[in-house]
């Protein structure tokens, strides 16, 4: 299969790369700075902006005789620093904007199938989270981010693409001391029932989720929270 991958540049998104090639697929990526993202064979790199329509269509003809059949989102809010209480630098609407720009050029182009990676707390998973969790959400810069999230859920619940949210619990970054394994994780349905605080997931078992979910066609019109 070919895809469209929005957010391959960042920490889930390489994974993503990583996983669709391992598998024999390949992927044109739009991405905002050149150099980001190294040439691997089997993917194409266009450069642009989610926020642009037309650069979105650009990555449908990019691939010589290759359009992509779904689209795997990862795009994520981007703040000064990882610390919870750093400085938001995305505009407030990046990824609500940038996934109705991608919802809206693929319906046009006749492709219907989107994976995008969300977050535990949004829609119906906030009501059972534990309120540890609810109470540092709300009180840092990371409630910016869960607003943009909820934003998406809505934006792109009007559609009429076969989408699915893989809402993460906490994700955790790759360690540089030691390789990554994706491991297979845990579904816990739309609202996440039975969350722990303490609950995480990989970004390369999350990457290997949302591939799976692409390529087999797993819960469609579907939200589903995911733990290690």
């Amino acid at each position: 299969m070919h895809f469209l991958l929005l957010g391959a540049t960042g920490r889930t998104g390489k994974h993503v790369v990583s996983e669709l090639l391992s598998q024999g697929h390949t992927a044109v990526a739009l991405v905002r700075t050149p150099g980001t993202l190294s040439p691997h064979p089997g993917l194409t790199l266009v450069t642009g902006s989610p926020l642009s329509k037309a650069d979105i269509r650009k990555t449908l003809t990019a691939a010589p005789s290759l359009t992509p059949s779904a689209a795997i989102f990862t795009l994520n809010c981007a703040r000064k620093t990882d610390s919870p209480f750093a400085q938001p630098v995305s505009p407030p609407r990046l990824l609500a904007d940038s996934c109705a720009n991608v919802c809206e050029v693929l319906e046009q182009a006749g492709i219907h199938r989107i994976v995008v990676l969300s977050t535990a707390g949004v829609g119906d998973s906030w009501a059972p989270m534990p309120w540890v969790s609810k109470a540092f959400m709300g009180w840092t810069n990371i409630k910016y981010a869960l607003e943009d999230h909820s934003l998406l859920d809505q934006e792109i619940r009007s559609t009429n693409l076969d989408w699915t949210l893989v809402r993460g619990s906490r994700l955790e970054f790759d360690d540089p001391k030691k390789a990554t394994e994706a491991k297979d994780v845990e579904t816990l349905g739309s609202s996440g029932a039975g969350l722990r605080m303490t609950d995480s997931v990989s970004v390369a078992s999350a990457a290997r989720f949302l591939v799976k979910c692409a390529v087999e066609g797993l819960f469609v019109k579907q939200a589903v929270v995911i733990r290690d």
